[in-house]
């Protein structure tokens, strides 16, 4: 009877260790990327057109981050569309509804969009309970005879209870995404680089 207790209590010990000290892998997430405009619709027509570019100069194009945990390399979060294009598709979209497009007489604006930094990243831990986002872009605007370029940086931290689910995330995300946009397109220096 001593010895099976004992057998029991050394495998409750063996497990709780191996737990603790293992902790779980997180898998990947897939992130749906929005590209509507968060933009106010323009009453007035620019009478111009744009062409807009968007690079992506990150090292990992493939993905937004990492949802940490104790194997942080295999659990990344990806996205669909990629961030560039999903941005591209976001910048158009804005600039229509800053009242461009159509065919013009006048050189188009060129717009070129930079990603320096996109990075999701939550603690690497058996228990996951902090994760934050830093963005940092740099938007540059030719507009024949006067030119912009200004970079734009957004850092946001939260405290989570456990690894955030897909649709935390899909949020949080998108949210942020919107934010720095906003943010940006609606500096006085970006609307007169733009002539609006």
């Amino acid at each position: 009877m001593q010895n099976k207790l004992k057998k029991t209590v050394l495998t409750l010990a063996v497990g709780s260790a191996m737990a603790l000290t293992s902790g779980c892998a997180l898998s990947p997430q897939m992130i749906n990327l929005q590209t509507e405009s968060p933009l106010e619709v323009s009453e007035t027509q620019v009478g111009r057109s744009a062409l807009v570019r968007v690079r992506d100069l990150r090292e990992m194009t493939d993905q937004l981050g990492t949802r940490g945990g104790t194997d942080s390399q295999n659990s990344p979060l990806l996205s669909k569309p990629n961030l560039q294009q999903a941005l591209q598709t976001k910048m158009q979209n804005s600039l229509e509804q800053l009242g461009f497009g159509g065919a013009s007489p006048f050189e188009p604006v060129k717009v070129d969009l930079a990603i320096e930094e996109f990075n999701y990243q939550c603690n690497e831990s058996f228990w996951v309970n902090q994760c934050q986002l830093s963005i940092t872009m740099r938007l540059t605007i030719d507009n024949e005879a006067q030119k912009f370029s200004q970079p734009f940086t957004l850092n946001e931290e939260r405290s989570v209870v456990a690894a955030p689910r897909q649709g935390y995330n899909e949020e949080w995300i998108n949210q942020s995404i919107d934010k720095f946009w906003n943010h940006m397109m609606k500096q006085a220096k970006v609307q007169e680089g733009l002539g609006i």
